[in-house]
Protein backbone atom coordinates (compact mmCIF):
# COMPACT_ATOMS: atom_id res chain seq x y z
CA UNK A 1 0.00 0.00 0.00
CA UNK A 2 1.56 3.50 -1.16
CA UNK A 3 0.86 6.68 -0.86
CA UNK A 4 1.01 9.14 -3.94
CA UNK A 5 0.86 12.54 -3.62
CA UNK A 6 -0.36 15.05 -6.15
CA UNK A 7 -1.80 18.92 -6.23
CA UNK A 8 -4.85 20.63 -8.07
CA UNK A 9 -4.39 20.45 -11.66
CA UNK A 10 -1.82 17.91 -11.42
CA UNK A 11 -1.58 15.45 -14.63
CA UNK A 12 -2.24 11.52 -14.27
CA UNK A 13 -1.06 9.79 -17.35
CA UNK A 14 -1.64 5.90 -18.22
CA UNK A 15 1.68 4.25 -17.95
CA UNK A 16 3.27 1.07 -16.94
CA UNK A 17 4.47 1.98 -13.96
CA UNK A 18 3.67 3.55 -11.16
CA UNK A 19 5.70 6.91 -10.59
CA UNK A 20 5.62 10.71 -9.94
CA UNK A 21 7.12 12.66 -12.75
CA UNK A 22 7.77 16.49 -11.70
CA UNK A 23 4.90 17.79 -11.13
CA UNK A 24 2.26 14.51 -12.74
CA UNK A 25 1.86 10.79 -11.70
CA UNK A 26 2.05 8.27 -14.38
CA UNK A 27 -0.62 5.16 -13.18
CA UNK A 28 -0.46 1.85 -14.17
CA UNK A 29 -3.24 0.48 -16.73
CA UNK A 30 -5.55 -1.07 -14.45
CA UNK A 31 -5.06 1.99 -11.88
CA UNK A 32 -5.68 4.22 -14.90
CA UNK A 33 -8.60 2.64 -16.29
CA UNK A 34 -10.39 2.08 -12.32
CA UNK A 35 -10.18 6.51 -12.31
CA UNK A 36 -11.18 6.74 -15.37
CA UNK A 37 -14.42 4.37 -14.60
CA UNK A 38 -15.32 7.14 -12.27
CA UNK A 39 -16.38 8.95 -15.00
CA UNK A 40 -18.56 7.15 -16.45
CA UNK A 41 -20.46 6.35 -13.36
CA UNK A 42 -23.89 7.36 -13.27
CA UNK A 43 -24.24 8.04 -9.49
CA UNK A 44 -22.64 11.36 -9.20
CA UNK A 45 -20.77 14.07 -10.78
CA UNK A 46 -17.27 11.99 -11.02
CA UNK A 47 -16.48 14.93 -13.83
CA UNK A 48 -15.89 17.14 -11.42
CA UNK A 49 -12.79 14.97 -9.71
CA UNK A 50 -11.24 14.89 -13.24
CA UNK A 51 -11.23 16.04 -16.85
CA UNK A 52 -10.39 13.60 -19.02
CA UNK A 53 -8.43 13.74 -22.36
CA UNK A 54 -4.98 13.32 -24.71
CA UNK A 55 -1.85 14.83 -24.62
CA UNK A 56 0.59 13.76 -27.39
CA UNK A 57 -1.69 10.65 -28.33
CA UNK A 58 -1.80 9.76 -24.22
CA UNK A 59 -4.78 9.50 -22.68
CA UNK A 60 -4.72 11.77 -19.29
CA UNK A 61 -6.87 12.54 -15.93
CA UNK A 62 -6.17 16.51 -15.12
CA UNK A 63 -7.21 16.92 -11.39
CA UNK A 64 -9.18 19.26 -10.53
CA UNK A 65 -10.45 21.80 -7.07
CA UNK A 66 -11.15 19.22 -5.20
CA UNK A 67 -8.47 17.48 -2.24
CA UNK A 68 -8.55 14.42 -0.32
CA UNK A 69 -8.18 10.44 -0.50
CA UNK A 70 -9.03 8.43 -3.35
CA UNK A 71 -8.58 4.73 -2.76
CA UNK A 72 -7.59 2.65 -5.59
CA UNK A 73 -8.63 -0.71 -5.72
CA UNK A 74 -5.18 -2.38 -5.15
CA UNK A 75 -4.24 -0.57 -1.81
CA UNK A 76 -2.68 2.35 -3.32
CA UNK A 77 -3.90 6.01 -2.37
CA UNK A 78 -3.93 8.97 -4.53
CA UNK A 79 -3.67 12.50 -2.34
CA UNK A 80 -5.06 15.64 -3.52
CA UNK A 81 -3.61 18.77 -2.09
CA UNK A 82 -4.07 21.77 -2.49
CA UNK A 83 -1.97 23.69 -5.10
CA UNK A 84 -0.78 27.21 -3.64
CA UNK A 85 2.79 25.21 -3.92
CA UNK A 86 2.33 23.49 -6.87
CA UNK A 87 4.80 25.01 -8.48
CA UNK A 88 7.90 23.59 -7.02
CA UNK A 89 6.46 19.97 -5.85
CA UNK A 90 8.93 18.18 -7.80
CA UNK A 91 11.55 19.52 -5.30
CA UNK A 92 9.64 19.78 -2.13
CA UNK A 93 9.99 18.48 0.74
CA UNK A 94 8.53 16.38 3.52
CA UNK A 95 7.89 19.61 5.68
CA UNK A 96 7.01 21.69 3.14
CA UNK A 97 4.51 18.81 2.53
CA UNK A 98 3.29 18.58 5.67
CA UNK A 99 2.79 22.12 6.26
CA UNK A 100 0.64 22.04 3.01
CA UNK A 101 -1.36 18.85 4.89
CA UNK A 102 -1.70 21.28 8.26
CA UNK A 103 -3.03 23.94 6.63
CA UNK A 104 -5.61 21.49 4.69
CA UNK A 105 -6.60 20.14 7.90
CA UNK A 106 -6.62 23.44 10.30
CA UNK A 107 -9.18 24.86 7.33
CA UNK A 108 -11.43 21.65 7.42
CA UNK A 109 -11.62 21.75 10.82
CA UNK A 110 -12.81 25.26 11.09
CA UNK A 111 -15.41 25.71 8.31
CA UNK A 112 -16.26 22.03 10.14
CA UNK A 113 -15.95 19.63 6.79
CA UNK A 114 -14.48 17.01 9.49
CA UNK A 115 -17.51 16.36 11.53
CA UNK A 116 -17.36 15.87 15.71
CA UNK A 117 -15.70 17.90 18.39
CA UNK A 118 -12.01 15.39 18.00
CA UNK A 119 -10.91 17.31 15.09
CA UNK A 120 -10.85 20.65 16.86
CA UNK A 121 -8.39 19.56 18.68
CA UNK A 122 -6.45 16.54 16.40
CA UNK A 123 -2.65 16.91 16.53
CA UNK A 124 -0.65 19.02 14.09
CA UNK A 125 1.69 15.43 14.14
CA UNK A 126 -1.43 13.92 12.18
CA UNK A 127 0.61 16.62 9.59
CA UNK A 128 3.43 13.79 8.74
CA UNK A 129 0.58 11.03 8.03
CA UNK A 130 -1.00 10.83 4.73
CA UNK A 131 -3.91 12.13 4.49
CA UNK A 132 -6.42 9.00 4.94
CA UNK A 133 -4.60 8.22 7.92
CA UNK A 134 -5.83 11.99 9.71
CA UNK A 135 -9.12 11.53 8.51
CA UNK A 136 -9.07 7.61 10.05
CA UNK A 137 -7.26 9.03 13.07
CA UNK A 138 -9.89 11.13 13.89
CA UNK A 139 -12.72 8.79 13.35
CA UNK A 140 -11.11 6.51 15.99
CA UNK A 141 -10.62 9.43 18.48
CA UNK A 142 -14.94 9.47 18.39
CA UNK A 143 -14.86 5.90 18.87
CA UNK A 144 -12.68 5.65 21.69
CA UNK A 145 -14.39 8.35 23.18
CA UNK A 146 -17.66 6.40 22.37
CA UNK A 147 -16.36 2.98 23.89
CA UNK A 148 -15.45 5.18 27.52
CA UNK A 149 -19.14 6.35 27.32
CA UNK A 150 -20.33 2.85 26.79
CA UNK A 151 -21.70 0.94 23.89
CA UNK A 152 -25.08 0.37 23.40
CA UNK A 153 -26.98 -2.81 23.73
CA UNK A 154 -30.41 -3.69 23.04
CA UNK A 155 -32.04 -7.24 23.02
CA UNK A 156 -32.24 -9.95 20.61
CA UNK A 157 -35.10 -12.91 19.93
CA UNK A 158 -33.12 -15.71 19.77
CA UNK A 159 -34.94 -19.30 19.18
CA UNK A 160 -32.97 -22.53 19.06
CA UNK A 161 -33.60 -26.19 20.06
CA UNK A 162 -31.11 -26.36 23.83
CA UNK A 163 -31.08 -29.18 26.19
CA UNK A 164 -32.19 -26.53 28.63
CA UNK A 165 -34.96 -24.01 29.53
CA UNK A 166 -34.88 -20.51 29.05
CA UNK A 167 -37.52 -17.95 27.88
CA UNK A 168 -40.47 -19.89 26.83
CA UNK A 169 -40.84 -23.46 25.08
CA UNK A 170 -42.45 -22.75 21.39
CA UNK A 171 -44.90 -25.57 21.64
CA UNK A 172 -45.65 -26.06 17.58
CA UNK A 173 -41.67 -26.18 16.90
CA UNK A 174 -41.08 -28.17 20.36
CA UNK A 175 -43.83 -30.90 18.74
CA UNK A 176 -42.59 -30.73 15.24
CA UNK A 177 -38.57 -31.33 16.45
CA UNK A 178 -38.65 -33.04 19.72
CA UNK A 179 -41.42 -35.32 19.53
CA UNK A 180 -38.60 -38.26 20.49
CA UNK A 181 -35.67 -36.70 21.21
CA UNK A 182 -37.02 -35.29 24.51
CA UNK A 183 -34.39 -33.80 26.32
CA UNK A 184 -34.19 -31.25 24.32
CA UNK A 185 -36.45 -27.67 23.83
CA UNK A 186 -37.37 -25.51 21.15
CA UNK A 187 -36.85 -22.31 23.01
CA UNK A 188 -36.97 -18.27 22.35
CA UNK A 189 -35.04 -15.81 24.82
CA UNK A 190 -34.23 -12.62 24.60
CA UNK A 191 -30.36 -11.41 25.74
CA UNK A 192 -28.73 -8.36 25.51
CA UNK A 193 -26.23 -8.10 22.95
CA UNK A 194 -23.97 -5.28 21.36
CA UNK A 195 -25.08 -6.36 18.19
CA UNK A 196 -27.33 -4.07 16.96
CA UNK A 197 -27.00 -1.77 13.36
CA UNK A 198 -25.06 1.12 14.93
CA UNK A 199 -22.33 -0.95 16.77
CA UNK A 200 -22.44 -3.24 12.94
CA UNK A 201 -21.70 -0.48 10.92
CA UNK A 202 -18.76 0.82 13.19
CA UNK A 203 -16.91 -2.27 13.41
CA UNK A 204 -17.83 -2.66 9.37
CA UNK A 205 -16.09 1.02 9.44
CA UNK A 206 -12.95 -0.16 11.44
CA UNK A 207 -12.67 -2.85 9.07
CA UNK A 208 -12.68 -1.03 6.32
CA UNK A 209 -9.98 1.30 7.79
CA UNK A 210 -7.87 -1.56 9.15
CA UNK A 211 -7.01 -2.38 5.35
CA UNK A 212 -6.28 1.25 4.07
CA UNK A 213 -3.84 2.92 6.96
CA UNK A 214 -0.33 2.86 8.50
CA UNK A 215 0.57 0.24 10.81
CA UNK A 216 0.52 3.35 13.93
CA UNK A 217 -3.15 3.50 13.06
CA UNK A 218 -3.80 0.25 12.54
CA UNK A 219 -2.60 -0.70 15.87
CA UNK A 220 -4.95 1.80 17.03
CA UNK A 221 -8.50 0.19 15.27
CA UNK A 222 -6.88 -3.52 16.41
CA UNK A 223 -7.41 -2.22 20.21
CA UNK A 224 -10.81 -0.85 19.33
CA UNK A 225 -12.02 -3.78 17.84
CA UNK A 226 -11.58 -5.62 20.59
CA UNK A 227 -14.39 -4.24 22.38
CA UNK A 228 -16.88 -4.95 19.23
CA UNK A 229 -15.79 -8.60 19.36
CA UNK A 230 -18.98 -9.97 19.72
CA UNK A 231 -20.33 -7.72 16.89
CA UNK A 232 -21.05 -8.73 13.37
CA UNK A 233 -20.13 -6.83 10.38
CA UNK A 234 -22.64 -5.07 8.59
CA UNK A 235 -24.28 -7.18 5.83
CA UNK A 236 -26.24 -4.54 4.45
CA UNK A 237 -24.79 -0.96 4.51
CA UNK A 238 -28.07 0.96 4.08
CA UNK A 239 -30.36 -0.91 5.76
CA UNK A 240 -28.15 -0.82 8.93
CA UNK A 241 -27.74 3.11 8.42
CA UNK A 242 -31.74 3.46 8.25
CA UNK A 243 -31.88 1.57 11.11
CA UNK A 244 -30.05 3.96 13.31
CA UNK A 245 -31.60 5.05 16.16
CA UNK A 246 -31.32 8.27 17.62
CA UNK A 247 -32.52 9.48 21.40
CA UNK A 248 -31.39 10.03 24.58
CA UNK A 249 -29.56 6.84 25.10
CA UNK A 250 -27.38 6.66 21.90
CA UNK A 251 -26.68 10.42 21.99
CA UNK A 252 -23.16 9.83 22.34
CA UNK A 253 -23.50 8.10 18.82
CA UNK A 254 -23.99 11.24 17.22
CA UNK A 255 -20.31 12.21 16.60
CA UNK A 256 -20.14 8.86 15.02
CA UNK A 257 -22.49 8.60 12.41
CA UNK A 258 -20.96 11.48 10.28
CA UNK A 259 -18.03 9.46 9.76
CA UNK A 260 -19.97 6.63 8.76
CA UNK A 261 -22.21 7.93 6.01
CA UNK A 262 -18.14 9.80 4.86
CA UNK A 263 -16.89 6.51 4.81
CA UNK A 264 -19.64 3.88 3.82
CA UNK A 265 -22.32 7.04 1.94
CA UNK A 266 -19.68 8.43 0.82
CA UNK A 267 -20.94 11.89 2.27
CA UNK A 268 -17.83 14.12 1.43
CA UNK A 269 -18.77 16.80 0.22
CA UNK A 270 -18.71 15.43 -3.56
CA UNK A 271 -21.02 12.65 -3.27
CA UNK A 272 -18.87 10.05 -4.62
CA UNK A 273 -20.44 6.93 -4.48
CA UNK A 274 -19.84 5.21 -7.64
CA UNK A 275 -17.76 2.35 -7.04
CA UNK A 276 -17.59 0.34 -3.51
CA UNK A 277 -13.57 -0.41 -4.13
CA UNK A 278 -12.65 3.41 -4.94
CA UNK A 279 -13.77 5.26 -2.10
CA UNK A 280 -13.13 8.62 -1.76
CA UNK A 281 -13.08 11.66 1.10
CA UNK A 282 -12.84 14.95 -1.18
CA UNK A 283 -13.85 18.08 -0.86
CA UNK A 284 -14.48 21.10 -2.88
CA UNK A 285 -11.18 24.02 -1.87
CA UNK A 286 -13.15 26.98 -3.51
CA UNK A 287 -16.13 26.52 -1.09
CA UNK A 288 -13.84 25.44 1.65
CA UNK A 289 -11.61 28.60 0.93
CA UNK A 290 -14.68 31.05 0.80
CA UNK A 291 -15.66 29.24 3.81
CA UNK A 292 -12.35 29.49 6.13
CA UNK A 293 -11.47 33.41 4.97
CA UNK A 294 -14.45 34.82 6.62
CA UNK A 295 -13.99 33.10 9.80
CA UNK A 296 -10.44 34.44 9.94
CA UNK A 297 -11.36 37.95 8.96
CA UNK A 298 -13.77 38.21 11.71
CA UNK A 299 -10.80 37.42 14.28
CA UNK A 300 -8.59 40.14 12.46
CA UNK A 301 -10.55 42.81 12.08
CA UNK A 302 -13.06 42.57 15.35
CA UNK A 303 -14.08 46.00 15.04
CA UNK A 304 -15.68 45.10 12.14
CA UNK A 305 -19.12 43.23 11.25
CA UNK A 306 -17.98 41.03 8.78
CA UNK A 307 -20.87 38.59 7.02
CA UNK A 308 -20.72 36.33 4.83
CA UNK A 309 -23.23 35.90 1.93
CA UNK A 310 -25.37 39.53 2.49
CA UNK A 311 -29.10 39.99 1.11
CA UNK A 312 -29.35 39.04 -2.18
CA UNK A 313 -29.38 41.63 -4.60
CA UNK A 314 -30.33 42.04 -8.61
CA UNK A 315 -28.09 43.63 -11.07
CA UNK A 316 -31.22 45.12 -13.25
CA UNK A 317 -34.82 45.33 -13.27
CA UNK A 318 -36.62 43.70 -15.91
CA UNK A 319 -40.90 43.27 -17.35
CA UNK A 320 -41.42 40.47 -19.99
CA UNK A 321 -43.57 41.98 -22.38
CA UNK A 322 -45.84 38.63 -22.31
CA UNK A 323 -47.91 39.00 -19.00
CA UNK A 324 -48.16 35.18 -18.78
CA UNK A 325 -44.62 34.73 -18.60
CA UNK A 326 -44.47 35.77 -14.82
CA UNK A 327 -40.99 37.15 -13.24
CA UNK A 328 -40.13 38.98 -9.66
CA UNK A 329 -39.25 42.33 -12.22
CA UNK A 330 -35.33 41.81 -11.16
CA UNK A 331 -32.59 39.83 -13.00
CA UNK A 332 -29.00 38.39 -12.69
CA UNK A 333 -29.03 37.53 -9.19
CA UNK A 334 -25.63 39.07 -7.57
CA UNK A 335 -24.28 37.38 -3.67
CA UNK A 336 -21.07 38.54 -2.86
CA UNK A 337 -18.76 36.26 -0.32
CA UNK A 338 -18.30 39.07 2.36
CA UNK A 339 -20.68 41.86 3.27
CA UNK A 340 -18.59 44.20 5.90
CA UNK A 341 -19.30 47.31 7.74
CA UNK A 342 -16.66 49.14 8.39
CA UNK A 343 -15.99 52.58 10.22
CA UNK A 344 -18.06 55.25 7.97
CA UNK A 345 -17.94 52.50 4.94
CA UNK A 346 -19.65 49.27 3.20
CA UNK A 347 -16.89 46.78 1.65
CA UNK A 348 -17.90 44.06 -0.78
CA UNK A 349 -15.52 40.62 -0.81
CA UNK A 350 -15.10 37.99 -2.72
CA UNK A 351 -12.93 35.12 -2.44
CA UNK A 352 -11.05 33.35 -5.45
CA UNK A 353 -9.40 29.94 -4.87
CA UNK A 354 -7.32 30.99 -8.05
CA UNK A 355 -3.74 31.14 -7.85
CA UNK A 356 -2.40 34.72 -10.03
CA UNK A 357 1.23 36.16 -9.99
CA UNK A 358 2.15 39.20 -9.03
CA UNK A 359 5.12 39.47 -11.27
CA UNK A 360 3.59 39.70 -14.60
CA UNK A 361 1.41 42.99 -14.61
CA UNK A 362 1.53 42.69 -18.89
CA UNK A 363 -0.99 40.01 -18.35
CA UNK A 364 -2.89 41.29 -16.22
CA UNK A 365 -1.26 39.35 -13.28
CA UNK A 366 -3.57 36.05 -13.95
CA UNK A 367 -7.16 38.33 -13.03
CA UNK A 368 -9.86 37.30 -15.12
CA UNK A 369 -11.58 39.70 -16.81
CA UNK A 370 -14.91 38.17 -15.70
CA UNK A 371 -13.76 38.43 -11.84
CA UNK A 372 -13.56 42.20 -12.84
CA UNK A 373 -17.09 42.37 -14.35
CA UNK A 374 -18.43 41.07 -11.16
CA UNK A 375 -16.87 43.48 -8.57
CA UNK A 376 -18.19 45.91 -10.74
CA UNK A 377 -21.63 44.67 -10.66
CA UNK A 378 -21.26 44.24 -6.67
CA UNK A 379 -20.29 47.92 -6.07
CA UNK A 380 -23.41 48.82 -8.93
CA UNK A 381 -25.74 46.95 -6.78
CA UNK A 382 -24.49 46.59 -3.11
CA UNK A 383 -22.46 50.01 -3.04
CA UNK A 384 -24.51 52.63 -4.86
CA UNK A 385 -25.82 55.00 -1.80
CA UNK A 386 -22.45 54.77 -0.44
CA UNK A 387 -20.79 58.60 0.31
CA UNK A 388 -17.24 57.75 0.25
CA UNK A 389 -15.27 56.22 -2.42
CA UNK A 390 -16.15 52.68 -2.66
CA UNK A 391 -13.71 49.79 -1.84
CA UNK A 392 -14.09 46.10 -2.62
CA UNK A 393 -11.63 43.65 -1.40
CA UNK A 394 -10.55 40.35 -3.86
CA UNK A 395 -8.76 38.01 -2.08
CA UNK A 396 -7.00 35.31 -3.72
CA UNK A 397 -4.52 32.46 -1.89
CA UNK A 398 -0.94 34.11 -1.01
CA UNK A 399 1.88 31.96 -2.86
CA UNK A 400 5.05 32.04 -3.60
CA UNK A 401 3.91 34.20 -6.83
CA UNK A 402 1.72 36.28 -5.01
CA UNK A 403 3.35 37.42 -1.22
CA UNK A 404 1.90 41.09 -0.98
CA UNK A 405 -1.24 43.56 -2.03
CA UNK A 406 -1.08 44.50 -5.76
CA UNK A 407 -1.38 47.89 -6.61
CA UNK A 408 -5.01 49.44 -6.46
CA UNK A 409 -7.31 49.18 -9.13
CA UNK A 410 -9.43 52.22 -10.05
CA UNK A 411 -12.60 52.33 -12.23
CA UNK A 412 -14.09 55.43 -13.64
CA UNK A 413 -16.90 55.72 -11.20
CA UNK A 414 -14.29 55.63 -8.36
CA UNK A 415 -14.61 52.44 -7.29
CA UNK A 416 -11.06 51.29 -5.38
CA UNK A 417 -10.25 47.20 -6.20
CA UNK A 418 -7.88 46.23 -3.49
CA UNK A 419 -6.55 42.47 -5.11
CA UNK A 420 -5.00 41.24 -1.37
CA UNK A 421 -3.67 37.75 -0.60
CA UNK A 422 -4.69 35.72 2.41
CA UNK A 423 -2.14 33.98 4.00
CA UNK A 424 -3.24 30.34 5.02
CA UNK A 425 -0.27 29.53 7.42
CA UNK A 426 -1.07 32.56 9.81
CA UNK A 427 -5.08 32.66 8.93
CA UNK A 428 -5.17 36.11 8.13
CA UNK A 429 -5.04 39.00 5.47
CA UNK A 430 -1.47 40.33 4.17
CA UNK A 431 -1.06 43.76 5.34
CA UNK A 432 -3.65 45.69 6.97
CA UNK A 433 -5.78 47.40 4.51
CA UNK A 434 -8.64 47.93 6.98
CA UNK A 435 -8.03 51.98 7.16
CA UNK A 436 -7.25 52.27 3.59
Amino acid sequence: MRTWSVYEFSRLYKSNITKCEGDNLNLEHFQFEALKQLLTCSEADHDKLFRYGFEKRQEVLVCQNYVGVICLPCGDQIEILPKTHRKSIHAESDESISRNRSNLIKMLKATQYLPGKVADNASLDMAKMPLLDVFIQLFLQEVSLLIKRGVARQYETHESNEPFIKGRILVSQQIRHNLVNKHHHFIAFDELTTNRPENRLIKSALLWSLKRVTAKTQHLCRELLFHFEEVTSSKAIWQDLNAWQRGRHLSHYEAIRPWIEMIFKDQSPTSVNGSKSMLSILFPMERVFEDYVPICLKEQFKKYDIKKHPPREYLISHEPSDNKKRTNGKLFQLIPDLHIKAPGKLIIGDTKWKVIDENFPNKKYGISESDIYQMLAYNQTYQKGESKPPVIWLIYPMTPQFLSPLPDFIFDNGLTLKVLPFDIDKSELVDNTADN
